[in-house]
């Protein structure tokens, strides 16, 4: 199985002024943290979309000890600007029957997940119905039954739990995802909510357990803050 990361923002709002992916926290990347978390899980075969600074990336990745033994195809969405829902539709040349989705910016702790891949389904959705370290305002919201994902959306009233930026999709996402460009919803919120509600998504509940959307300043200082903590627990 191979793993997407999705690595072609611009990352405005962390005001570094490097791509997204280069950010570090504490001395590591979040494109190196992502791919390391996917070696936990036994994955060595990955699909890195790039877009803003998109060389730079790649210099950067090529450079690093994490991916010495990695296979690496690099996908350039060159307009990365959009929703990002067009840079999880540009890998569809680039995946078998079923493939993992993350987001760069998201950590994870891989103890919870070690069994995530084995979750096969169409539209499999990592969720957190008691998350420790969120901004509701920010997060995406779902709404779940049963471990059944109805709804997803930043907008939502109605939730009970948050998405976690990780996913297991089959190729049926792809036709869902070029629907909705057409229609003009380019974010992968849009191109979810739109499967779960026509074919249904699962969701895999982390319930509280450790993980982490790193957007902000004030989320990168926690990440490092936190991150530290649990190595000196170790």
């Amino acid at each position: 199985m191979k793993a997407v990361i999705l690595a072609a923002g611009e990352g405005k709002r962390l005001g570094l002024g490097i791509p997204k992916a280069l950010v570090k926290v504490n001395e590591l990347s979040l494109i190196e943290r992502a791919i390391l978390f996917f070696t936990s899980l036994n994955i060595k075969d990955f699909v890195i979309v790039v877009g803003y600074k998109a060389e730079q990336v790649k210099r950067f990745l090529l450079e690093s000890e994490v991916v010495s033994d990695k296979k690496i195809s690099w996908v350039e969405n060159e307009e990365f600007w959009r929703g990002n829902g067009l840079s999880v539709f540009c890998v569809r040349d680039y995946v078998e029957e079923h493939f993992l989705l993350s987001m760069v910016d998201h950590v994870f702790d891989t103890g919870p997940l070690l069994n995530f891949p084995q979750h096969l389904g169409d539209l499999v959705c990592v969720v957190d119905s008691n998350p420790r370290f969120v901004d509701f305002e920010e997060a995406t919201k779902v709404f779940i039954e049963q471990d059944e994902v109805k709804r997803i959306g930043k907008n939502l009233t109605d939730y009970n739990a948050v998405d976690c930026g990780l996913f297991l999709c089959s190729r049926k996402i792809f036709p869902v995802l070029e629907e909705a460009l057409e229609e003009g919803e380019e974010e992968w919120n849009d191109a979810k909510d739109r499967f779960a509600r026509k074919f249904g998504a699962r969701a895999f509940d982390l319930k509280g357990q450790f993980w982490l959307d790193v957007d902000t300043p004030e989320e990168l200082l926690r990440a490092e803050r936190l991150l530290r903590e649990r190595e000196c627990r170790r």
